[in-house]
């Protein structure tokens, strides 16, 4: 019993698996559903034709009288006294069968006409009924004949039976004792009353009618999802494009919906990215004129005043040209800064990659900037991996990152003045981290950190000078080579991490 109860829910939960995937499955396509809602409706049409058919069939019935039993009968009957005469080769069942009517004659009973003639028409044997003593025998062949072929009385309606009731005659030769007879069995049959119906065309509208309303009815879901859809791109046409238009079901319309709304949001992203650029654009012109008219209007500035003759020693002379001098090497710098910017935001720059120990490039760079580091009172602290870590990079532009990280944490380190630089590898990348105390930073500031022309308030700093391209540079090259660069701030110290493939892209 168990093994059997087992069995029954086994059974019954592959249906359940079955109908769900049926279900998936339709839903899933939108031509399985139309074609499924096509023989469900049809279904229904040809079901609610049927239900309606009896009551159509009562309004519709007629009666018909079917004949050809009785006729049947009075030839059968014929038939087989005609073969028992000629088998017993005698006349006696032939006025067995005479003398059988003229009883049911005398009892008021339904009786056959029976007569046999012989060759010439005379009449030997007869029923009561019948009067006639010589009969045409050509003429009364022929007229059974063509009554046989041109009259059979059957399917009359009830209404034409008294007038469509007709003599039915049988006629069989017989040859008895080397003679030549003929019979003839005649009577009036009996009908048999058969009801008709006739279904006309009302079913089939009721059907047609049903199979309609089904089928606008089931599909009513699906034409408002197109609906919604059309009014939906619509409203994104005019300009909307906040515009969701939602998604019901998995179907094909389903996910042309999804696709819509992906495009829709897609659209919105470039145009907001426009904005943005543009935006971009906008400040990157004011904070170059910005940036380039102060150096330029110091130089300006102080070469008026030597071209003037407006100072009083010679010491003063060189004080003014050395800051002259200062503050064009400053504007050239940011010049530089701007057009190695402009050229690594550009798509079709190609990188001159080769295979580099980073270990020794950091260590090597570290070491040139030991001087400048000493002179703001700073000392770097190194944690490399004591494995060679050697990656594919153009090593000209990786310097320009590790130089721009460092000479940062040089200018902006506080505290007691301690760099921190590590290196390492994970997995099939190379992480390096330059870390230092700093100032305290939000988590705006640390977005935007990397974006150029960016400055920390300088009123929270020390130094004032940079173009504020450093980082961005920084961030673009790094990108370039298939890295990520990043900026943390915890316990007051500023993490800049970089992570680059080993491998070349």
């Amino acid at each position: 019993m168990r093994k059997i109860i087992k069995l029954f829910k086994y059974l019954l939960s592959k249906l359940k698996i079955l109908i769900v995937k049926a279900i998936t499955k339709v839903r899933a396509s939108i031509r399985v559903q139309l074609l499924t809602t096509f023989i469900v409706c049809a279904f229904l049409g040809l079901l609610a034709a049927r239900v309606t058919l009896p009551f159509v069939l009562n309004i519709n019935e007629t009666a018909t009288v079917d004949y050809s039993q009785g006729m049947q009968q009075i030839n059968f009957q014929a038939q087989q006294v005609a073969e028992l005469a000629v088998n017993d080769n005698s006349i006696e069942s032939l006025q067995k069968m005479i003398e059988s009517e003229n009883d049911k004659l005398a009892q008021y009973q339904g009786a056959l006409k029976v007569l046999v003639t012989d060759e010439s028409g005379k009449v030997l044997y007869k029923t009561k009924q019948v009067e006639e003593e010589q009969i045409d025998l050509h003429n009364k062949i022929r007229n059974v004949m063509d009554f046989a072929i041109n009259h059979p009385l059957y399917n009359y309606e009830i209404p034409a039976i008294e007038q469509s009731r007709q003599e039915f005659i049988a006629f069989y030769p017989l040859t008895l004792d080397n003679k030549n007879f003929y019979l003839f069995v005649s009577g009036i049959p009996e009908g048999t009353v058969i009801a008709k119906s006739t279904e006309g065309f009302i079913p089939l509208f009721i059907g047609i009618v049903v199979f309609a309303f089904s089928f606008f009815y089931i599909t009513k879901r699906k034409m408002k999802q197109i609906e919604a859809l059309a009014k939906g791109v619509m409203e994104i046409a005019k300009g909307d494009l906040t515009y969701r238009i939602e998604k019901k079901g998995i179907d094909e319309i389903a996910l042309l919906t999804e696709n819509v709304n992906q495009m829709t949001e897609a659209i919105m992203t470039n145009i907001e990215m426009e904005r943005k650029i543009e935006k971009q654009k906008n400040e990157l012109i004011t904070n170059v004129s910005h940036d380039l008219r102060t150096p330029l209007t110091s130089i300006m500035g102080y070469l008026r005043l030597l071209r003037d003759e407006r100072y009083d020693t010679k010491e003063q002379y060189d004080e003014y040209l050395k800051i002259a001098f200062s503050k064009s090497e400053q504007l050239k710098n940011l010049i530089e800064d701007l057009f190695e910017y402009t050229k690594l935001t550009n798509d079709s720059i190609v990188l001159g990659q080769q295979e580099v120990c980073m270990n020794e490039l950091l260590d090597q760079l570290i070491e040139e900037l030991i001087p400048q580091a000493e002179e703001n009172h700073r000392t770097f602290i190194k944690n490399f991996s004591e494995e060679r870590i050697f990656a594919s990079v153009d090593s000209e532009k990786i310097v320009r990152v590790f130089d721009n990280l460092l000479m940062n944490a040089i200018k902006y380190s506080t505290g007691d003045g301690e760099i921190f630089v590590s290196l390492k590898r994970k997995e099939s990348n190379v992480q390096i981290c330059v870390a230092n105390e700093s100032d305290e930073f939000t988590s705006e500031e640390l977005t935007s950190l990397f974006e150029r022309f960016y400055k920390k308030d300088q009123s929270r700093t020390s130094v004032a000078e940079g173009s504020g391209l450093g980082l961005a540079i920084a961030k673009s090259i790094v990108e370039l080579h298939g890295g990520k660069i990043d900026a943390k701030y915890t316990d007051g110290m500023l993490q800049v991490n970089i992570e680059l493939p080993i491998t070349a892209l």
